[in-house]
């Protein structure tokens, strides 16, 4: 997560060497060799310095380059006349030379390092402790394309407990799930297939999907996003972005839906009984010659 700006930062570290590195070769690149300096840490080629720099912003090294750079004791003096450039160091230039590029580099720059990193792991602590992070989705996504090879961002209703059931925590909804899809209140659509004219029905959207999973997991956490929906009839509703989608029911109302036929067919089934009589009982539920008399006797006293 911190190599995008870790990266940035070291352009911009590369930066500030590369200018200081200049404005080094055109201020000491004639000041003896001693102190801090020698055949490879000095100011007399773009690639030594550049090395010495580098050290520096290490903060190692920077005193005994500090006392080369400003000692113009024991040297040969600057003569313009024959221009002899001399090799003493420079006292006033090389204080604020040295000052400067250790702020920029070691003070600041460098310790802009840990300061990066700090606050992704800060940031990534804080994703975590919500519970849901890009990962989270993404993994979401990588499960769903197992169950949905085709990407058609539909699956068959049927399909839907054991997709919850495979999903990596927090979105996993471990089986059994029934009664837990059943509150969650996921859309339930009729899919036409835009391009094959195909139409499925009781098929669920991925996004629906994840939506309800995500306000699932807030509101286990206390923390809805928002107020559970109370679905008080089915609309249908197509939306412009999803070709071929529309709503027919959902997880709660197929749950009521399959109650009240299961309701129906037993109220039926006791009607058909009495008002076919007995003899309808004993052809619907056949017994053995030697139990007939009795399963008769059993079947109209308990009518």
């Amino acid at each position: 997560m911190s190599m995008p700006a870790l990266l940035n930062i070291g352009l911009l570290l590369f930066l500030v060497m590369f200018i200081f590195a200049v404005f080094g070769m055109s201020l000491f690149k004639n000041v003896r060799i001693r102190g801090g300096f020698n055949d490879v840490h000095n100011f007399k080629t773009f690639f030594k310095t550049f090395i010495l720099l580098f050290q520096m912003a290490t903060s190692a090294g920077w005193d005994g380059t500090l006392d080369a750079i400003f000692d113009d004791t024991d040297c040969k003096q600057q003569d313009t006349e024959i221009g002899e450039p001399g090799d003493c160091g420079k006292m006033g230039p090389g204080i604020f030379y040295i000052i400067a590029y250790l702020v920029l580099s070691f003070l600041i720059i460098v310790n802009m390092y840990i300061a990066v990193i700090l606050e992704n792991y800060s940031q990534a602590n804080e994703d975590v402790q919500e519970g849901i992070t890009d990962e989270d989705y993404d993994l979401f996504y990588e499960i769903w394309q197992e169950f949905d090879p085709d990407g058609t961002q539909y699956i068959d209703y049927k399909n839907l407990t054991e997709f919850l059931d495979v999903l990596e925590d927090p979105l996993r909804v471990a089986q059994p799930n029934k009664f837990k899809i059943i509150h969650m209140d996921i859309p339930i659509v009729r899919f036409s297939d835009p391009d094959t004219g195909e139409v499925k029905e009781d098929m669920v959207f991925c996004t629906d999907i994840l939506d309800a999973l995500t306000q699932d997991f807030f509101a286990r956490k206390g923390n809805p996003i928002e107020d559970p929906p109370h679905v008080e009839e089915v609309k249908v509703t197509t939306f412009a972005d999803r070709p071929g989608y529309e709503r027919t029911s959902s997880s709660l109302w197929k749950q009521r839906e399959e109650y009240c036929a299961s309701l129906i067919q037993k109220a039926w089934k006791v009607h058909k009984v009495r008002a076919t009589g007995p003899e309808v009982s004993k052809i619907e539920d056949p017994v053995t010659e030697d139990d007939d008399e009795d399963t008769t006797t059993n079947t109209t006293s308990g009518m």
